[in-house]
């Protein structure tokens, strides 16, 4: 049983995750099942292409997304150690196509778009920088089941954090993903995220709107 497969148990098919990204007009809903495959697939991906140990450290060098959180997922449900800031030196970075040179001294770059759908990067008319990989058609290839040992989601149950639907902040800590993410998901609750700079109007138009029961503010 891997992290994510609660979420199966109880209920499936409800939402689990959505993402609002207004600067795009876009909304990503994700249900315990497409939450799963794509933390299952992205867990393969991790220590099939890149080869990675329990001792390996993810770096997300992305802003707070529905990537970034698929990428975070995949990476605690291997039990590696994902990484929001440069607190360690990673095995492998996770990053933007801009971005990508100045990581050219970690072993492994994976590029990924900002495509809402998930395509990769030259599939939404872009361009590979040289010697990094793919997110979007790399990821796909993998498996949607992961067989290795995952921790459980329990170890992120709060006393403080019931089975509500949340509105969260962007994280930019593996302490605050896991606040924010993780522990509502460990609750049997729902997270919903609004990605960048949204009004007080805007949030509480998102909050009538997704039928949200708490929302979270920044530490």
């Amino acid at each position: 049983m891997n992290m994510l497969s609660p979420l199966l148990a109880t209920d499936p098919a409800s939402p689990r995750l959505t993402v609002y990204d207004d600067a795009r007009g876009t909304r990503m809903e994700f249900s315990g099942v497409t939450l799963e495959n794509w933390a299952c697939k992205v867990a393969n991906m991790l220590l099939e292409e890149f080869e990675l140990d329990e001792d390996g450290a993810v770096r997300i060098d992305l802003p707070a997304s529905w990537q970034a959180a698929v990428v975070a997922l995949g990476a605690y449900t291997a039990s590696l150690t994902p990484l929001f800031d440069d607190s360690l030196q990673p095995d492998v970075v996770f990053t933007s196509v801009d971005k990508a040179p100045a990581w050219s001294d970690v072993p492994d770059c994976v590029v990924v778009s900002d495509d809402p759908f998930g395509r990769g990067v030259v599939e939404a008319g872009g361009e590979l920088p040289l010697g990094t990989v793919d997110f979007g058609p790399t990821v796909r290839f993998y498996g949607d089941q992961y067989v290795g040992p995952s921790p459980e989601l329990a170890r992120w149950e709060r006393a403080d954090v019931g089975k509500h639907r949340y509105l969260v902040p962007a994280w930019s800590t593996a302490e605050e993903f896991e606040e924010y993410v993780l522990a509502p998901l460990a609750a049997g609750g729902s997270v919903v995220l609004a990605a960048g700079l949204v009004s007080a109007e805007r949030q509480q138009q998102i909050v009538e709107t997704e039928k949200v029961t708490r929302v979270l503010t920044p530490r």
